[in-house]
């Protein structure tokens, strides 16, 4: 079987898909990205790799004979100068008319693909953890807080076709955050400052972006963001079924749902319930 390349990010993602591939009979060799990725790939063949050095990235493919390759992980883009990009890495920036994430990674996926590397989904590896549709935790909604995320579906909607937001928090009407370079999580934990507890429900709604290529930036969601936004004070959690991603068993993110009385649902993007 060929042999598959997993370039590594932050968080337990990567570990996760290196063991569910491995489980199914791909020869794995994680390729971990220094000063990103923090997980510990006991078992496996690890070769570190330079965000910006593309062009060296290229040639441990070839060394390790890696023909297909599997992107995941949280990465934290630095500035250019912290980047130190290699001759192709400047070549590709130097082709953008922008930077954002999906753009930069359609170039780098080009690039690979040009050079004989096949680019695979996260969710090839990932059976059964795609959200689900319907009312899965806690209280159910009334027609307000329908309309709530009505409002952070419409306004993901426009946001994604800019290349901006896979997340936001509404309350009252009004848009409090949307999530940018810092990660959901993140932008849960800074949302704090603006929720009104007096104010009534506060929804997060995460959708995939408008044309978003699953095989380099699949959107998840996960304890993390479950348990930062109970912190937060959100009440109700819409994720977009079948586009955003599980980081952990659908039955664990439903037992903190109800644990600290969230509603989850799975909504659609078009209806966005």
């Amino acid at each position: 079987m060929t042999r598959l390349a997993i370039i590594a990010g932050q968080g337990d993602l990567p570990l996760q898909v290196a063991r569910a591939a491995d489980e199914h009979g791909h020869d794995v060799v994680i390729f971990p990205i220094e000063g990103q990725a923090d997980a510990v790939f006991d078992g496996f063949v690890v070769q570190p790799v330079r965000l910006g050095a593309i062009a060296q990235t290229q040639g441990f493919l070839s060394h390790y004979d890696c023909r297909q390759m599997v992107m995941v992980g949280k990465v934290t883009w630095p500035s250019l100068g912290a980047l130190r990009p290699d001759a192709a890495g400047m070549k590709l920036l130097g082709k953008l008319t922008k930077r954002g994430d999906d753009t930069v990674l359609r170039a780098i996926s080009k690039f690979f693909s040009e050079h004989g590397v096949k680019i695979l989904p996260v969710n090839m590896f990932m059976k059964g953890r795609a959200m689900p549709s319907g009312h899965l935790a806690g209280p159910s909604l009334d027609d307000y807080e329908k309309s709530l995320i009505e409002i952070g579906v419409s306004i993901l909607d426009r946001l994604g076709a800019c290349d901006v937001g896979q997340s936001v928090i509404v309350q009252s009407g009004r848009v409090l955050s949307i999530e940018a370079a810092e990660g959901t999580s993140a932008m849960v934990t800074r949302s704090a400052d603006f929720i009104d507890k007096d104010a009534g429900p506060v929804v997060f709604v995460k959708m995939q972006k408008s044309g978003q290529d699953h095989r380099l930036d699949t959107p998840f969601v996960g304890a993390e963001t479950m348990r930062a936004a109970a912190a937060a004070g959100v009440n109700i959690l819409a994720i977009e079924s079948g586009a955003v991603m599980l980081a952990d068993d659908l039955q664990t993110l439903i037992d903190i749902c109800e644990e600290c009385g969230m509603s989850f649902v799975g909504i659609s993007a078009v209806a966005g319930t």
